[in-house]
């Protein structure tokens, strides 16, 4: 006779709570993990308790992404709501996926973990940005705060690829106390999100995305946190714009992000901008020499055009339809038949400032080398690469 595991009972209201937040219904769970119809009717009434053999309840919890002991709760944890989600402005209105979902649960984590470390070693956790409201000029607050960055467009041009431009950003940014992360979840559902209900302040960015993009998400969330609205963003498809206050909230972000990237005096003064205003029959050309030049898409700069009133409404939407029938440039460099090495997708997913958090705290005797290596999501034996990344 086969031996079953033994029998624990579960609180029914904690399972429909780890389904429901990780996006699924319990036909879905019930489906993937072979759970019997008796023990799906049992969900459906609402019994107090459902009885699950330990193999149920490690399989469930693994399907889940939660650890097995949120399951011996007698009532769900108080989570915080998801974020707000600025997408319908793009066209975009379905749920959240169970991906972005678990990307925002552990984005949350890491933030916690972040600013537990920070306070351990007696650092300021306070996000340093500016408030900033919708009748603010977005234009104009992107300029001054790009000042404060200490980063001039020269030394913007000056970049070797919009991947360099990225890891510069984000560093300029973390110097800021906000977090970058980046998340396993396609460019298609979302480009990027932001949280800001605790310090520091945290920005996401999908990992699926191309660098010229993910840099123009970057300063759009950024927006969000400068007037304390964050949420989840598609960022790429906002034309036409319409009049309901989401709407404006991202418009507003959009436009603070082009001020920040793109400088006017640069912009103007090259002629290739005057062959794109005047649409000349080269004007592609010049348009992708400016997208390499800001390490932006070309759909920024159309954008940043048109909001500066040099190019009509009828031109713009021409140039911009054109735009989204050409094909998409490659996000990344080729990918190996294993993905990057375990530390490079450390440091991408976690940034730099979070490494060299875990790694002091490592030194300082804060943490100890399995809560080093949770919060890096490496073995040990990866430590010292990290380390030269983030030190060298």
């Amino acid at each position: 006779m086969p031996y079953k595991t033994p029998e624990l009972a579960v609180s029914s209201s904690v399972i429909q709570w780890a389904i429901n937040t990780a996006g699924y219904n319990p036909y879905d769970v019930a489906e993937r993990l072979d759970i019997s119809r008796e023990l799906m009717q049992a969900w459906e009434k609402e019994a107090k308790h459902i009885y699950l053999r330990v193999t149920q309840l490690e399989s469930l919890a693994h399907f889940l992404k939660r650890p097995l002991a949120t399951f011996l709760l007698e009532k769900p944890p108080l989570e915080p709501a998801l974020p707000k989600d600025f997408r319908r402005v793009a066209g975009t209105s379905r749920p959240l996926s169970p991906d972005l979902r678990l990307v925002i649960r552990r984005s949350r984590r890491l933030q916690r973990v972040a600013r537990e470390l920070m306070e351990s070693m007696g650092m300021s956790i306070t996000s340093n940005i500016p408030t900033a409201k919708l009748r603010d000029d977005p234009k104009l607050l992107g300029k001054e705060l790009r000042k404060s960055f200490g980063i001039s467009t020269q030394e913007q041009i000056s970049w070797r690829s919009p991947w360099e431009a990225l890891r510069q950003w984000r560093d300029a940014l973390e110097k800021q106390n906000i977090l970058v992360f980046q998340g396993n979840f396609t460019r298609d559902e979302a480009q990027g999100f932001s949280i800001s209900d605790e310090h520091p302040f945290i920005i996401i960015l999908s990992i699926e995305d191309h660098p010229h993009a993910r840099n123009f998400t970057l300063f759009h969330e950024l927006g969000h946190l400068l007037l304390g609205d964050p949420g989840v963003c598609k960022t790429e498809l906002i034309y036409p714009v319409s009049k309901t206050r989401i709407s404006k909230t991202e418009n507003w972000c959009h436009r603070f992000a082009e001020s920040f990237l793109i400088d006017d005096e640069t912009l103007y003064s090259q002629e290739g901008t005057q062959y794109i205003i005047r649409m000349d029959p080269d004007y592609e050309a010049e348009l992708n020499k400016l997208s390499i030049q800001f390490k932006v898409s070309r759909a920024v700069i159309l954008f940043r055009l048109w909001h500066d009133e040099k190019i009509s409404d009828s031109s713009f939407q021409s140039m911009y339809l054109k735009l989204q029938q050409l094909p998409r440039p490659k996000r990344r460099e080729k990918k190996t038949k294993w993905g990057p090495p375990p530390d490079q997708r450390a440091l991408s997913e976690r940034g730099r400032f979070l490494s060299r958090l875990v790694l002091e705290s490592l030194d300082r005797n804060i943490l100890g080398y399995a809560d080093a290596a949770d919060y890096l999501g490496v073995r040990p034996k990866h430590f010292e690469k990290i380390r030269l990344a983030v030190y060298g």
